[in-house]
């Protein structure tokens, strides 16, 4: 007998291991109902065959060779079929939205607003946020109430804040005496944030409570993907050291009181072990001395190391956030900056910052997608 099940749903002929159909039997013996989880799974023998097999109107009976019975609906097998465009179709509409990437000139394009009240409102408006900052990496929340808790609504819609040695939130200001350099007015040079946590912050939350009135203070943005993408067809030797050389990220100094020596190992470009990329890590600053590669790998790195440096002007998009703006964005995506202002008594700039995982902006994404309906057919 055929190790495969073949039943045909909708017109579509489909075929199941039968392994993995005895595996993923849903009777309340097999799995919970509310938790949602298997509870038993038994020595399988890995050849099981069943013994009958009974087609009924809406699902399959599979009566297995110990006489356990397992019953599939046919809806639940289609769209857990194993066909290369079911697969792809579950991964955009479930797993996570294919990311889309941009060149600085179509960052007023790809930058999607988004109203505030509407976010913490309905769960449209939410869904929307959430898709577009997954697919692009940005977008900017409009009409934020003038208060210095008002990120804490939007975040309280997703999940939570991570916290980091820099407390819940942050301040960015300019002080004269900081332990970090972007807690200054002038240049802030092109980085990632906490590139010397293994599990950085996915995303950063920079609310706009007070703007410059002065000229700079604008925020550079660019896509890191999509300077990877253009080292990698241009500069593939390059691309091999960036994606290869391990480089320390560190972070050293004193919050509150509480020391912090921070130090995480990992290239500019991260891949996945698809060769896609993961993540980027970025920052000069945080850039540690210590270079655990050998010698001859040195200059050759720099060099691809300064073509990155380039390519993140070259293609960065550039705009100033208005007071009651919150810019969100892809931290292990998107590399930023900010353009030196001028600060004094009657000039200041302050914005309110905060971090989100993007395990729960997923999590919140495939929430929305079930409950809206927009999940086409899979659950």
């Amino acid at each position: 007998m055929d190790k495969l099940l073949t039943v045909t749903v909708d017109g579509e002929v489909l075929k199941f291991p039968f392994v993995w159909l005895r595996d993923n039997c849903l009777c309340e013996q097999c799995f919970h109902p509310t938790a949602k989880s298997r509870v038993y799974w038994s020595d399988l023998h890995l050849k099981i065959k069943p013994k009958e097999i009974t087609e009924g109107k809406d699902s399959i009976q599979v009566t297995w060779e110990d006489g356990h019975k397992s019953n599939f609906e046919y809806n639940w097998l289609k769209i857990r079929n194993f066909t290369p465009e079911s697969q792809r179709k579950y991964d955009e509409v479930i797993y996570k939205p294919t990311k889309i990437t941009w060149h600085g000139e179509e960052f007023n394009d790809i930058c999607s607003k988004h109203d505030y009240n509407q976010i913490v409102k309905t769960d449209e408006a939410l869904y929307n946020w959430l898709y577009k900052l997954s697919v692009y990496g940005v977008a900017i929340v409009k009409n934020t109430p003038n208060s210095e808790n008002a990120i804490d609504a939007i975040i309280d819609r997703v999940a939570f804040i991570k916290r980091s040695h820099y407390g819940v939130k942050f301040v960015v200001q300019h002080i004269s005496n900081t332990n970090n350099l972007a807690y200054l007015s002038n240049n802030l040079q092109m980085h990632t944030d906490l590139p010397y946590y293994e599990y950085g912050p996915g995303i950063n939350i920079l609310h706009c409570f007070v703007q410059t009135v002065s000229k700079g203070g604008e925020n550079l943005l660019v896509d890191g993907h999509y300077i990877a993408k253009y080292i990698k067809k241009n500069h593939p030797e390059e691309y091999k050291l960036l994606t290869e050389v391990d480089i320390e990220w560190n972070d050293m100094g004193t919050e509150d009181g509480r020391e912090f020596f921070k130090l995480y190992r990992a290239p500019i470009i991260t891949l996945d072990k698809y060769g896609e990329v993961q993540r980027i890590n970025f920052s000069v600053p945080q850039r540690s001395s210590h270079f655990l590669t050998p010698i001859e790998n040195i200059e050759p790195w720099y060099r691809a190391y300064s073509l990155f440096l380039q390519l993140c002007h070259k293609f960065a998009g550039k705009f100033k956030s208005e007071q009651g703006d919150i810019l969100v964005f892809d931290n292990i995506r998107l590399i930023h900056s900010r353009n030196g202002y001028v600060d004094n008594e009657n000039n200041v700039r302050k914005l309110i910052g905060a971090y989100i995982d993007w395990d729960e902006i997923y999590c919140k994404l495939r929430c929305l997608t079930m409950k809206l309906g927009y999940n086409k057919g899979f659950n």
